[in-house]
């Protein structure tokens, strides 16, 4: 069982000569809400530079500047009680406001509990960690541990270069080893030494290829010519090269992908981290942070002075093999400390996060214990060809990224002017580019940001002939059947495994053909019907839509919301207004054919690639919630796959998980599968391929006359 977490903000702001500090509480296992408490707190900076020979004085004191006010203390003490009491942990995430910059230097790892005096940051059940502000719209989005990547950046210039800096030797090859043995587990990247030094430009390339974790070993410097803090990186010749922060930060925040967490690793040996001026006091790489929060990264660690080797050689192995235990960020970090609690500068490496659950990735699977049960019940009737899969615009993100990302970019281009947090909303951010431009204009606007987005991820190894100059205009569909094609030759493409279950009916919410595409190379002859909710025509035998009877070897595949093509604009759905006349003219006229209506009341359902609160689930949830024969719905078992990431837009992670659960079981019997519909349909696979189940035949080539778009 995953351990609990209760989250404690503490926010300190700048009131004129004043200091406030505020602390706001979330329970995972309370649907109510406790106001934040706000009270005075009493920063004395003098006081603490004087403590600075003493951590245990300075951790004190600090406490008793933080909790000046008697009910601040008591309100930490009763969170505390109340974490003991549930068999919970409290993470602490302090959060300085910019009116109150100059606290951002104080040295917050050394707090002490207001009450026993005991460290905090070493603590096992009390977890702190510094929120960072960040600039950045951009959601995070956690993968799947076995997903993660990692980088060992090492920029070990000639020992001889960094003594005429005044800088330690690095070791590059004891880094090496202890870091690869660390993450064993995860693919490990290694970029530096003699054959390919560390710049920063083939670190930046690295990073572009997709890194969750980057671990940068590299001495810092603040001024030496730059005025800036800095980065001792490496020539091509290997030679020692300073390297201003923003020319290493601004790359990474144009990155379509940068890492989930940065390890700044500092090297130096020498010096206490001791300045005159308690507000002069912040390091190269605690300056750093703010900046790569700024670039979109939601998780650094940094080293707030002149650390010694011996220190980072100690606790990095510590904190990487604890943070592959569960992804707790914060946990491994004082973990991390603890194993090196008696040295002097073991205080020095600081989280800045803006996680909300302080965690790096997420354990796929059904909740608790149900997925032994819900497997059980799933395999018979997928076995029998008694399945419905339902696709959502989540499945495509490997062909040309996310839809969402792809609201994002179109939200930024036309100046959209809502708040940033509904810029992944695309039915949103389209009726808004309808009302200002014409509907064929929004279509096409749409259809080429997709191209772009495409060719961003796919043009290194696309055919020249199909992209600029040789073909000025590159048709979205062809190129997506080329991508299609090279992703299916991976065993794990969701397409290629959708295509192999013996299903008779599939129901899409995109507007592509790669699942007919994925049906026809194994051999089946799928039969596209489209959505007739614009025009208003039924698709019965008498439309020029006739369908046949599906079958597991002709299926039918139903664009629930239309498809693209040389004349099918008009008919897609994907405007906010288009939503909600497709829901009042479908359920009226009852417009959705015959075939797909049993099929939905009469299979086990697979809905794979949604967002559960976005427009494209939601509506044809309630679609079929009003079907004739719902009531057959609890009959068979039905899974949605969530991915995990998305919550961290919620303030309650946890709680929405069993909002989420409780809803969808009560309405259809749905259980939810917590991960991406890749890594659903791999467990699937391999769980009919266990009771020897499944069939896979060889795939078949395709022809590309339905790619016109």
């Amino acid at each position: 069982m995953e351990d609990r977490y209760h989250l404690l903000n503490v926010t300190i702001f700048r009131l004129g000569e004043a200091y406030q500090v505020e602390l706001a509480h979330t329970d995972p296992d309370s649907q109510a809400r406790v106001a934040p408490l706000r009270g005075a707190a009493a920063f004395d900076l003098e006081e603490l530079l004087a403590a600075q020979t003493s951590q245990a004085a300075y951790g004190q004191a600090l406490a008793r500047q933080l909790f000046a006010e008697v009910e601040v203390r008591q309100r930490f003490l009763q969170v505390e009680a109340a974490v003991q009491a549930a068999g919970a942990r409290l993470r602490l995430s302090l959060c300085v406001d910019p009116s109150a910059q100059e606290l951002q230097a104080l040295r917050w790892e050394l707090l002490r509990h207001p009450d026993s005096g005991a460290a905090l940051a070493t603590s096992g059940s009390v977890l702190l960690s510094r929120f960072m502000v960040s600039r950045d719209w951009r959601p995070v989005k956690l993968r799947a541990r076995g997903e993660l990547r990692a980088l060992v950046a090492i920029s070990a210039p000639p020992a001889a270069k960094l003594a005429e800096l005044t800088l330690a030797p690095v070791d590059f090859a004891g880094e090496v080893a202890r870091v690869q043995r660390a993450l064993a587990g995860i693919g490990v990247r290694v970029l530096g030494g003699a054959d390919a030094p560390c710049t920063v430009e083939r670190l930046i390339a690295a990073l572009r290829e997709g890194v969750d974790i980057l671990y940068l070993v590299s001495h810092g410097v603040f001024g030496r010519g730059t005025g800036t803090p800095a980065l001792v990186l490496q020539d091509e010749a290997g030679a020692a090269r300073v390297v201003k922060g923003e020319d290493l930060t601004a790359p990474i925040g144009e990155l379509s992908r940068g890492p989930r967490l940065v390890v700044l690793a500092s090297c130096q040996s020498a010096g206490d981290g001791q300045h005159d001026e308690v507000g002069r006091r912040s390091s190269v790489q605690a300056t750093l942070a703010g900046r790569l929060a700024d670039a979109g990264v939601p998780a650094v660690v940094a080293m707030q002075g002149f650390v010694a080797m011996a220190t980072v050689e100690a606790m990095m192995p510590v904190f990487f093999t604890e943070l592959l235990r569960d992804g707790q960020i914060d946990r491994a970090l004082a973990v991390a400390r603890g194993a090196v609690r008696a040295r002097d500068d073991a205080w020095m490496p600081a989280l800045y996060t803006r996680l909300i659950t302080g965690r790096l990735w997420y354990t796929p699977g059904f909740r608790g214990d149900q997925g032994a049960e819900v497997w059980r019940r799933l395999l018979k009737p997928v076995r029998d060809g008694k399945v419905v899969p339902i696709l959502g615009p989540r499945l495509l993100g490997a062909a040309h990224g996310d839809a969402h990302d792809t609201a994002r970019r179109l939200a930024q281009a036309t100046h959209f002017p809502f708040p940033t947090h509904e810029w992944d909303d695309l039915p949103r951010v389209t009726e808004y580019m309808r009302v200002k431009e014409s509907r064929y204009n929004v279509v096409r606007a749409y259809q080429d940001r997709l191209l772009a987005d495409l060719l961003d991820q796919h043009r290194q190894w696309l055919p020249a002939q199909e992209l600029p100059p040789a073909t000025p205009r590159p048709k979205l569909g062809k190129l997506l059947a080329l991508v299609g094609d090279r992703l299916r030759d991976g065993p794990a493409d969701p397409y290629r495994i959708l295509a192999e279950l013996p299903a008779a009916v599939y129901v899409t919410a995109n507007f592509d053909n790669l699942l007919e595409r994925a049906l026809k190379a194994n051999h089946r002859e799928p039969q596209q019907v489209l959505t007739r909710w614009r025009h208003q025509k039924a698709p019965a035998s008498a439309d020029t839509q006739a369908i046949a009877e599906p079958s597991a070897k002709a299926p039918l595949v139903y664009h629930a919301f239309g498809a693209f093509g040389p004349d099918a604009g008009d008919g897609l759905v994907l405007t906010e207004d288009d939503y909600f006349d497709y829901l009042i003219h479908t359920s009226a006229a009852r417009l959705t054919p015959a075939e797909v209506e049993s099929a939905l009341v009469d299979n086990s359902l697979l809905f794979l690639g949604f967002r559960l609160t976005d427009w494209h689930f939601r509506v044809l949830f309630r679609l079929m919630m009003n079907l004739p024969g719902r009531e057959r719905l609890k009959q068979y078992c039905h899974v949605a796959v969530q991915l995990d990431p998305d919550m961290h837009t919620m303030a309650d992670v946890e709680g929405a998980k069993v909002y989420l659960a409780e809803y969808f079981g009560k309405e259809a019997n749905i259980a939810i599968y917590w991960g991406s519909a890749e890594e659903f349909l791999a467990a699937l696979r391999a769980e009919l391929a266990a009771a020897g189940e499944l069939t896979v035949e060889a795939p078949a080539q395709e022809d590309d006359d339905e790619w016109d778009f």
